[in-house]
């Protein structure tokens, strides 16, 4: 403990190179200028209060945390080796801020562990870490900038950043305003399946590629992912994400047979999951304007079910303090459609420190169950709304 103390402290004054600094997958908020030989410790706390509603029937206010953004901490390092190469690493951890507790339990780096090598045409690293969504398309998800719970429902497009285990992933340096990669996951041999719909399969092997261009005041991503046989953290449960009573022809929850009360499966075992996603940006003086879509194919007990998502919305910058944002999402899915606003105002006080207010409101098909983010349980009928005060602070 007193070494990694001793590391922390020393690598405040530190710095990064550019290179390097592009490609370690921290939000520009959270990168710390550095040396080429350094170590640097980061993270972010977000909690709130949030009222919902409707929450199967009746309204409920909580303390919600990690909500804005996932309550972390990690630490990234680079040494240069010389000849243009370098060696990076990163180390990062979720957690309830409510509680203390591990957002995944029994992982202590769920969000990134990985290692790799570096130089000025970009970085090969190798481990846990995000995709390629998340570096190209996830910064065009106007919505979650307003709310986190804004990100696209169910986050089955992964918008709202994920790590997926044991990949080896290529990202490019910056060539004139282009960066690109390649991702690839090998299979989880280490679990086997003991049935259908069974927790303890492991995921079988996924690819992604991707690419983003930036040009004066206009950005562009997108990116290709697939999955086969996704379990555990990539598993899918449409019931408590989307309200959907079926899919893919299967009930999504069953009764409990005590209190008669659903109970959503939270591991359905489908075959492959196919993600196509892009962005883009403009900025107009102190507006920004953004547009998204994604495309999900997913595949499964014999049959197949395409999700289709469209957002539109801006941010704008009131003052050097102030900024508001609105978001406008629509999502189809087997028939249904559901339709999602996301207002936010957020006042920065330093740098590091900031107060937000938010607003969702989501309106589905008749006959399913409204419900916005994953905090909350579905409502009783079509419609759910939030509201939320919180506080965000990142070192």
């Amino acid at each position: 403990m007193k070494t990694l103390l001793s590391i922390i402290g020393g690598s405040c004054a530190l710095a990064i190179s550019p290179v390097i600094q592009a490609q370690i997958e921290i939000p520009a908020a959270e990168k710390k200028a550095v040396t080429s030989n350094s170590v640097v410790f980061y993270g972010v706390l977000d909690a709130g209060v949030t009222f919902a509603n409707n929450e199967g029937g009746h309204g409920n206010v909580k303390l919600d945390t990690g909500v804005m953004e996932p309550n972390r901490w990690g630490v990234k390092g680079v040494e240069d080796l010389g000849g243009g190469l370098s060696a990076v690493f990163q180390l990062e951890s979720s957690f309830n801020l409510d509680d203390g507790s591990l957002s995944s339990q029994g992982t202590l780096f769920d969000r990134v562990a990985m290692i790799g090598l570096a130089n000025s045409y970009g970085q090969v690293t190798m481990g846990t870490q995000y995709d390629l969504i998340n570096d190209y398309v996830t910064p065009f998800n106007i919505s979650a900038t307003a709310s986190g719970y804004a990100s696209h429902q169910g986050d089955f497009d992964r918008i709202a950043g994920n790590a997926i285990q044991r990949s080896i992933k290529f990202a490019s340096a910056d060539f004139d305003g282009l960066t690109f990669g390649a991702l690839y996951s090998f299979a989880d041999k280490s679990r086997h399946s003991s049935g259908h719909d069974s927790e303890d399969t492991g995921s079988g092997t996924a690819w992604n590629i991707g690419a983003h261009y930036v040009r004066g005041p206009f950005s562009a991503g997108v990116s290709y992912m697939r999955m086969n046989t996704p379990r555990g953290p990539q598993a899918i449960g449409p019931y408590q994400s989307l309200g959907l009573t079926q899919f893919l022809g299967q009930p999504t929850f069953v009764i409990d047979a005590e209190s008669g009360e659903r109970v959503a499966l939270h591991n359905m075992a489908i075959d492959s999951q196919k993600i196509f996603a892009g962005g883009v940006a403009y900025d107009i003086g102190r507006l920004t304007v953004m547009a998204n879509f994604a495309d999900i194919v997913f595949r499964g007990y014999g049959q197949v079910s395409d999700m289709r998502l469209m957002e539109v919305g801006g941010r704008y910058h009131v003052s050097a303090a102030l900024d508001g944002t609105l978001g406008y999402q629509r999502m189809h899915i087997e028939g249904t459609k559901a339709n999602q606003v996301s207002l936010g105002l957020d006042y920065h006080m330093s740098k590091r420190s900031d107060l937000y207010v938010s607003a969702d409101y989501r309106r589905a098909s008749r006959g399913v169950n409204g419900v916005v983010g994953n905090s909350f349980a579905p409502s009783s009928n079509s419609a759910q709304g939030l509201l939320r005060v919180g506080m965000r602070h990142m070192f």
